[in-house]
């Protein structure tokens, strides 16, 4: 017992001593792993084997920042959409947002104030890339030489988005030139200019530090394969708030979608405000703080003029009408629309709450043409305006004596095709109403308004009710339908948004499939005069505010260079590319999907 109490002294003080010799004396050197990132040929951005301390000379394609890596390696470097053509130097210079100026004296008068906020909008990017603090100042001025040829502000079909970026170091200053026919391309110039520049973090202290840097010499050449390089949002199942809509045109802006398809209502809400009617809201927003104000209306669309996107709005009819048009024979006009929250709902319209408007009330014509005025005076001109156009019931307007007393009275027999000429009818009443209100406020020259395929637009049909010069047929049928190949050949013009692919909500419903980035980004539209563009769709059934962004991105940038691009390379070859787009994303304030693990975000090729 005696010796057991000896050793165990011995070896208490032994601890003791031990203890004292890693806490006294010298302090040993703290090793803070830090990875480099080399540049591989045809393959991208590969982490080291090995933690280092030291930074690594550019010259060998070695970079301490996986964002700079991907901005200068490979022939489009971080770019996205991809452009055209390119040659970007594996160098980069240090710079820093306080020596950034714009030189706009070669854009006409007219375009200055749109430029100077989309100049704006860049500088804001680029202090994003350091969390909006670069604590490295480096007084290399960096002068943006702006050129724009027209003073024509106009978003239309056939607005000029090409454009020319040249980036030159010298003499210890940095010149950049951007030449575009209209504002429009000289605003995608510079969010490519964004592009050529990444963060440089230290992974290896505790004190926050950043520094930008810009490739040091590049020459592009960029135009879009598609007109139209549409988002569509559906504000009306769930309430999406204006912050979040923002948020998705940044995004959009960042990969040069230019159409906000705002599918504003449906039979669920009405949270689009009308002056002229203000019931719509009343009635039909889910609270009073669910709904989107006129003046929030004119700054949304403001805010998408500074970042190159045309915002359309969507009123759909004569179905998905309900919530919203309930109140008329509150105020002696009878009912405006028909079989609204009716029970049960499955044979009067495809999902609940039900709701079609009603043909046979001339009163409803007369609201119709109220909302269309307010929708006339908010979109900038000429102004793109969505009528909806789908998924009527039949049942429902066979079910209201109303309607089907209006239908014998006009010779019209109460079967399929009798119900089909009413919604026809319908179309065309209120195509001459939106005619005469756009008149009304200036715009005499007709446009096209666009509509949702639907058993109306079947080829079998569609040229005995819908003019192919005043309909744009958006086509959200299966990849297996023929209707698409079948309006082209007739001559109308289409937007293409395949439901089985580029739907978003899909995979999160029924018996729907997934698309993830890769397949959406593998389907190639038909390049035909007649195929303005197309699609990605978010439907709100299943989303909300804090759901919406993983939802969206960085899928809904595939399509973006689909649409841009429509490249020809494999989706493996745009991998590293997509990853450096996810990361510019959370840097100004998006929240997308992951794409995979992070050690394969770290090893591009390596998971392919």
């Amino acid at each position: 017992m005696g010796m057991f109490k000896w050793s165990f002294a011995v070896l208490v003080l032994c601890s003791l001593v031990r203890t004292e010799e890693t806490t006294v004396g010298p302090t040993p050197e703290v090793y803070e792993p830090s990875w480099t990132y080399k540049c591989v040929p045809e393959e991208g951005c590969e982490r080291s084997s090995h933690p280092t301390t030291r930074s690594a000379d550019n010259s060998t394609m070695t970079f301490d920042s996986i964002d700079v890596c991907r901005t200068v390696c490979g022939r489009f470097g971080g770019i996205w959409p991809k452009p055209v053509s390119a040659a970007i130097s594996m160098q980069t210079v240090k710079i820093h947002p306080k020596y950034l100026r714009y030189d706009l004296s070669n854009a006409p008068t007219e375009a200055r104030e749109l430029l100077v906020q989309m100049t704006h909008v860049i500088t804001g990017n680029l202090l994003d890339e350091c969390d909006g603090n670069v604590t490295e100042v480096v007084t290399t001025p960096v002068v943006v030489y702006i050129t724009v040829r027209t003073t024509n502000l106009d978003l239309t079909w056939d607005t000029d988005e090409q454009y020319l970026l040249d980036v030159q170091s010298k003499d210890k200053s940095i010149a950049v030139h951007i030449v575009a026919e209209t504002v429009y391309g000289a605003r995608h110039g510079l969010e490519t200019f964004t592009q050529l520049v990444a963060s440089e973090k230290p992974e290896y202290t505790d004190e926050f530090r950043c520094s930008l840097r810009l490739v040091s010499g590049a020459k592009i050449s960029d135009k879009p394969a598609f007109k139209y390089r549409g988002f569509m949002l559906d504000t009306s199942r769930n309430f999406i708030p204006l912050a979040d809509i923002k948020r998705m045109m940044d995004g959009m802006a960042t990969t040069k979608l230019n159409v906000f398809h705002w599918h504003a209502t449906d039979s669920h809400s009405f949270p689009l405000e009308s002056t002229r009617v203000p019931q719509f809201t009343r009635y039909g927003a889910y609270s009073p703080y669910d709904l989107y104000t006129t003046e929030d209306i004119r700054d949304l669309i403001k805010y998408a003029q500074i970042r190159g996107i045309r915002v359309v709005i969507e009123i759909d009819s004569p179905a998905h009408a309900g919530n919203g048009w309930q109140w008329g024979k509150d105020y002696g006009l009878g009912d405006l629309a028909v079989c609204v929250n009716a029970k049960p709902w499955r044979s009067l319209c495809i999902q609940p709450p039900c709701g079609q408007l009603n043909p046979a009330n001339p009163h409803m014509y007369r609201v119709l043409r109220d909302l269309y005025r307010d929708i006339a005076e908010a979109l900038p001109q000429p102004a793109l305006f969505h009528m909806g156009g789908d998924e009527v019931f039949f049942n429902c307007w066979n079910s209201t004596e109303e309607i089907t007393s209006y239908m014998q009275g006009k010779g019209i027999e109460t079967n399929l095709e009798g119900f089909i000429r009413l919604w026809a009818e319908f179309h065309a009443t209120a195509l001459k109403i939106w005619d005469e209100e756009m008149a009304a406020i200036g715009q005499t020259e007709k446009q096209p308004v666009m509509l949702w395929s639907s058993e109306l637009t079947q080829a079998h049909r569609i040229q005995k009710y819908l003019n192919k010069d005043r309909y744009v047929i958006e086509v959200w049928e299966p990849l297996n339908s023929p209707l698409l190949t079948q309006l082209i050949r007739m001559g109308y013009k289409t937007i293409s948004v395949p439901k089985d692919v580029w739907y978003l909500d899909h995979g999160f419903w029924g018996k729907t499939t997934y698309s993830n980035w890769r397949r959406m980004y593998s389907h190639v539209l038909h390049r035909d005069p007649n195929v303005l563009g197309g699609e990605v769709a978010m439907w709100s059934e299943y989303v909300d505010t804090n759901s919406l962004d993983a939802r969206v991105w960085p899928r809904a940038a595939a399509v973006a260079e689909r649409l841009w691009a429509d490249p020809t390379s494999s989706v493996s070859a745009a991998e590293a590319r997509m990853q450096r787009l996810r990361a510019r994303l959370i840097a100004r304030k998006l929240r997308p999907d992951a794409l995979a693990p992070n050690w394969c975000a770290h090893h591009d090729s390596r998971c392919l």
